[in-house]
This record gives structure tokens, C-alpha cells and sequence, in this order.
């Protein structure tokens, strides 16, 4: 019985780390030419957009992204809203629409996620036969609403296990993602 206690949790430790290695994330950050790296403003208010154009992934993602991240920005204590009840696929690109809904919102502060490319590798596992693997490249602007300019940008590559992100996968990048935000001082 001991043994297989053992075995068991042997076993629940091996697949935690191998769902953890198979979710990885490199960010790097870019702050816009001309601005001051002591960036003093702090958002009242952010409008979260997740622009999805790629064919790749499923647009449902855009829903689970945005909500996901309003999620743990308001868990930091940060006000934020969505974008996709009220800004539809194609208007996403609208930088007139963006503000005019930012405004309506009461936005101080943009966030557009984009993803730039996604590319599928095919990558032989360990004896378990071919996994998938989905390349993503992201980049993420933040936009200050009353300056408005450029403020920030995080460019990221995710290499994920599946076809379509999951949203362990999703939730996993948000939380780098809203880390790297912190860090760089924005809230």
C-alpha cells in the first residue's frame, strides 16, 4: 500500500512538470522611443482588446484572453473592462473606435494584445509518439489615453502543447504577462 501511495504521488509529480514544460513564455519588453523610463502614470482605467486575426486560433480565445486578464488585473487592484461585447472582430483595428469606446468606458489606459505570427512545429516526443507544438509571437501596446501615445510594448513568444491554446495555456501567459507589467511599473 506504501509503495503505491509512492508511486501515486511519483506519479502526479511527473505530470505536473510535464504540464508545466510544455507551456513556456519569453517576454521582453520595449519602452517607446522618446519615452521616460521613470513613467509616473498610473491607469485609472483599462480597456483590454485582444485582436485576433490569425486563422489558427479560434476566435472564442479572444473572449477567454480578455476575460482572463480583466480577471487578474482586478485581482491587483486595477479597474479594467472588456472589449469584445461591445467591439466586434473588424472594428478591433478602428483606432477611432478604440477611442471613442475608451472614452465611453471611462479609459484612461488601452491595452491591445495582438498575436503576429503562430506557427505549428512538429516535434517527436519520448517514446509517446509526435507532439504538436504551436509557436505564438505576440505583442501587447499600452496606450495612454490622455497622452495619446504609445506607452509600453511586450512582445512575447508562447510555445504551447496543442493546436489551440486551452485556457491553463492562456491563463498561464496572462500571469507572466500582468508580472511583466509590474515589473516595468505600470501598476
Amino acid at each position: 500500500m506504501r509503495v503505491l501511495r509512492s508511486s501515486m504521488q511519483f506519479a502526479v509529480l511527473i505530470m505536473l512538470f510535464i504540464s508545466l514544460a510544455c507551456t513556456s513564455t519569453k517576454f521582453s519588453t520595449v519602452w517607446m522611443e522618446g519615452m521616460d523610463e521613470a513613467y509616473q502614470e498610473r491607469p485609472g482605467k483599462i480597456l483590454v482588446i485582444n485582436e485576433i486575426r490569425n486563422p489558427a486560433i479560434n476566435p472564442a480565445t479572444r473572449k477567454i484572453f480578455e476575460d482572463e486578464l480583466v480577471k487578474a488585473l482586478k485581482e491587483r487592484g486595477v479597474d479594467a473592462v472588456i472589449s469584445y461585447t461591445s467591439m466586434p472582430g473588424p472594428i478591433v483595428s478602428d483606432k477611432d473606435a478604440i477611442a471613442a469606446r475608451a472614452t465611453e468606458v471611462g479609459a484612461d489606459t488601452v491595452l491591445i494584445s495582438k498575436i503576429h505570427s503562430s506557427n505549428i512545429d512538429k516535434s517527436s516526443g519520448q517514446s509517446i509518439g509526435k507532439y504538436w507544438y504551436l509557436n505564438i509571437d505576440t505583442q501587447t501596446e499600452i496606450y495612454d489615453m490622455n497622452s495619446n501615445r504609445l506607452v509600453l510594448t511586450v512582445l512575447a513568444t508562447t510555445r504551447i502543447q496543442t493546436s489551440e491554446p486551452s485556457v491553463k495555456d492562456i491563463q498561464s501567459f496572462i500571469k507572466g504577462l500582468v508580472k511583466e507589467l509590474s515589473q516595468q511599473g505600470l501598476f
